[in-house]
């Protein structure tokens, strides 16, 4: 889980309370945009994963293993 999905989950329950501050809105606003482009990311490397093992490209399997591993430590695709 990465920090952006934390402050996401505090902003939901700051929300069930009340209305949000304009700074907290803008900050739902940012997290929200984070979280869809780190599934994107995840999507696509496991799409190209799939691809790899159907035509049995192993060394691009790896590469992608590696990619999908540190995107989910870091938030972002490494450049390899």
């Amino acid at each position: 889980m990465l920090p952006v999905h934390l402050r996401l989950a505090e902003i939901f329950y700051i929300n069930m309370k009340g209305a949000l501050t304009l700074e907290e809105a803008k900050e739902l606003q940012y997290c929200l945009r984070e979280n869809a482009r780190y599934c994107w990311d995840c999507l696509m490397i496991e799409n190209q994963f799939r691809l790899a093992s159907a035509t049995q490209d192993h060394e691009w399997q790896l590469e992608l293993q590696r990619k999908l591993e540190v995107l989910r430590l870091t938030g972002r695709v490494p450049k390899i």
